[in-house]
């Protein structure tokens, strides 16, 4: 993931490994009671088709999208979408009414894909940091329009077993 789309993630692959297993293993073990963050995957089988993390911002009624991520081979098939309403569900479940995201100006396609799900640009915009030139722009949804859509989301697991 931050390897193969390196360009589009605020993190880097870099850093990223340098990390001991047991930072992401607190993660993900932090994520499963889902009282402050959330991930979810989804699978096929064995192979991982997806990936999303959420996490309660300060103001309680907002919840952050984090570090979205579809296999190539998974693009086009709704598994984005099901990972979108995945973390929704979660943010109404803990009585937050909003979702916002940080994309990438020129990732278009995570734009799009952003705008088709419901997501709105708030105007706010900056620059991507990090040494990198450009900017990325801040998004945001409110739950109940996420949730209109009667979409599937049973692709859309909070990964448990991996922690």
């Amino acid at each position: 993931m931050l390897r193969d789309d390196a360009a589009f993630f605020a993190s880097r692959y870099e850093h990223a490994v340098q990390e001991p297993d047991e930072y992401w293993k607190t993660w993900v073990a932090q994520a499963d009671p889902g009282e402050t963050k959330a991930l979810f995957c989804a699978e096929e089988g064995d192979h991982w088709l997806g990936v999303v993390g959420g996490f309660a911002r300060v103001d309680r009624r907002e919840v952050q999208l984090i570090s979205m991520w579809v296999s190539s081979e998974a693009r086009g098939r709704g598994v984005a979408k099901a990972l979108i309403r995945a973390l929704a569900e979660w943010s109404r479940e803990r009585g937050s009414t909003a979702i916002v995201l940080f994309v990438q100006e020129a990732n278009t396609p995570a734009r799009a894909l952003y705008e088709r799900a419901g997501f709105r640009p708030t105007g706010d915009r900056a620059p991507i940091g990090g040494g990198r030139r450009g900017f990325k722009l801040v998004l945001a949804a409110q739950v109940d329009e996420l949730l209109l859509d009667s979409g599937d989301p049973s692709d859309a697991k909070r990964d448990r077993a991996r922690a």
